[in-house]
């Protein structure tokens, strides 16, 4: 009797594998699909071009919630899509710089704004390149580890 080449566990994991090929295949010939239809608007700009500094100052129905932490007016509602990333990435920066000093109440106020932050996201994520999106999820994926980190220390202490 021949001894079977793979155990039962691992039969799933290589079906996984064997499919990864056929998963990008399929996003990259749904994507082609839109582009030649003209569904998405623009192309993705090059890795090798540098993006503008995003202009710092928004003035009309600032959000106060960024305000207080970013230290500047933003209207996250008319916020374009390419500002998006850097937005993020001030908005962590702020959140390593101060969470040590962070009541409850602050990080329930830096939550509600990263959740005003993430619906402007939702709006205009197609318009922002994979690595962009890319970028901000990995921010918001950080914030939320810090705000759970800071949860655990806190029972911890209790």
């Amino acid at each position: 009797m021949t001894r079977p080449i793979f155990k039962f566990r691992s039969v799933p994991a290589v079906l996984l594998l064997a499919a990864l090929p056929l998963a990008a295949f399929a996003q990259n010939s749904a994507q082609d699909s839109l582009l030649r239809r003209g569904g998405l608007l623009g192309g993705r700009p090059h890795a090798s071009v540098p993006r503008a500094a995003a202009p710092r100052r928004y003035v009309t129905t600032a959000d106060p919630g960024l305000a207080k932490y970013l230290h500047e007016s933003i209207n996250v509602n008319q916020l374009p899509a390419s500002q998006l990333p850097d937005l993020y990435g001030r908005f962590i920066e702020a959140t390593r710089a101060q969470r040590r000093q962070w009541s409850a109440r602050d990080w329930d106020e830096a939550s509600d704004a990263l959740t005003r932050l993430n619906t402007r996201y939702e709006a205009v994520r197609k318009e922002l390149s994979l690595d962009d999106r890319l970028t901000v999820r990995s921010y918001q994926g950080e914030f939320r580890t810090l705000q759970g980190a800071r949860r655990v220390k806190d029972r911890v202490s209790e």
